[in-house]
């Protein structure tokens, strides 16, 4: 039953409409991360991103207020070692989508602040190049939901 919960709230999250800064601006989906142990310092943050506008976004930065930073991670691949870089900036061309996913592009807090535990959130502020921002909610699950995201 436990898990049919975590599974109507990702889909309430899914359909629920975007807190936006302007009209023409990107559409935010689905942002989850996982609960969190005592003294854990840092979490991936996982969303979709979808620009149904005919202009291209870039994404600058992002920060929240659990945590001291927040920094846009990519994955690469060197001597055959998986790992995590900074990317500067995100960009979202026009009518694309971007999907912050495990084992791929995410959003890394770091210095949190308190535990993170199930069924709480927080709000995520994603700050584009031209000043303007989306400011999203963050639903966080439980630990063995992990197991349906990564594989």
């Amino acid at each position: 039953m436990t898990n049919y919960k975590y599974i109507f709230f990702s889909l309430i999250l899914f359909f629920c409409s975007p807190l936006k800064s302007g009209e023409e601006s990107l559409t935010f989906h689905g942002a989850y991360t996982f609960e969190t142990f005592p003294k854990q310092k840092a979490c991936a943050v996982y969303v979709s991103i979808f620009n149904n506008t005919d202009k291209d976004f870039i994404i600058s930065s992002a920060s929240s207020d659990i945590s001291e930073k927040a920094e846009i991670h990519g994955i690469v691949i060197e001597k055959e070692i998986t790992k995590m870089k900074k990317m500067e900036n995100l960009l979202i061309q026009s009518k694309q989508q971007v999907f912050l996913q495990p084992g791929g592009i995410h959003l890394m807090l770091m210095g949190l602040k308190h535990q993170l535990k199930d069924g709480s959130s927080f709000d995520v502020r994603f700050i584009l190049d031209d000043g303007s921002f989306n400011e999203i909610k963050v639903m966080v699950l439980n630990k063995k939901m992990r197991e349906n995201f990564i594989e």
